[in-house]
């Protein structure tokens, strides 16, 4: 992609990020800015989940067209659903290991996927994974928080992560030689997951 492209490419998405992230700056009572702040830092500072949600996006992009928006999307729809089980403190089983399986499999699907590739077995593991993070973080809700600030937060949070992994993609997928790069760290990102996954 040359330089113009690239600069038409980030002016497209630069409304996207526009849009989510003015919220970021509301003021609220001390309550709900608990709950959003929570919510909000939440998929930052958990390596296990801040991988993930930007591999979504890196992995959407990779399989190109409308899969771009329709994976990130589904993460989020199951991510709600897996939010409002944890938040009611309903179990869900295995779902650290889920989580430590999702950046296993995200991994492997940067170092695998390209625009050739049927983009449904991604859909059903983004559609499961999406569940076990989102438990993860209704689970870990401060007792204290408005339960949706605390959701509003932590889906911001999650859809501008999947547009920095989309942004990567789009780069990276190219250019030659990153998008090698960006293949190989897949391959890393995979072992890192493995590493979670033993120590579950």
């Amino acid at each position: 992609m040359n330089s113009k492209s690239d600069r038409r490419l980030i002016a497209s998405l630069l409304p996207v990020i526009l849009m989510l992230t003015p919220s970021v700056c509301f003021a609220h009572t001390e309550n709900d800015a608990g709950g959003f702040m929570a919510g909000l830092l939440h998929p930052v500072f958990g390596p296990d989940h801040l991988l993930a949600m930007v591999s979504v996006g890196i992995v959407s992009s990779q399989l190109g067209g409308a899969n771009i928006w329709r994976i990130p999307v589904a993460f989020v729809s199951a991510m709600i659903v897996g939010g409002a089980i944890g938040i009611f403190q309903v179990p869900l089983p295995l779902g650290e290991i889920g989580i430590a399986m999702s950046v296993i499999f995200l991994g492997l699907a940067i170092f695998r996927v390209s625009r050739d590739t049927s983009p449904w077995l991604t859909f059903v593991f983004v559609i499961f994974f999406g569940m076990f993070h989102g438990h993860a973080h209704g689970l870990e809700m401060p007792a204290s928080a408005s339960p949706a600030f605390y959701t509003f937060g932590f889906l911001i949070s999650t859809s501008l992560l999947h547009v920095t992994g989309v942004l990567i993609g789009e780069i990276s997928t190219r250019r030659e030689r990153l998008y090698s790069a960006l293949r190989y760290s897949g391959a890393g990102m995979a072992m890192i997951g493995v590493t979670f996954l033993l120590n579950t």
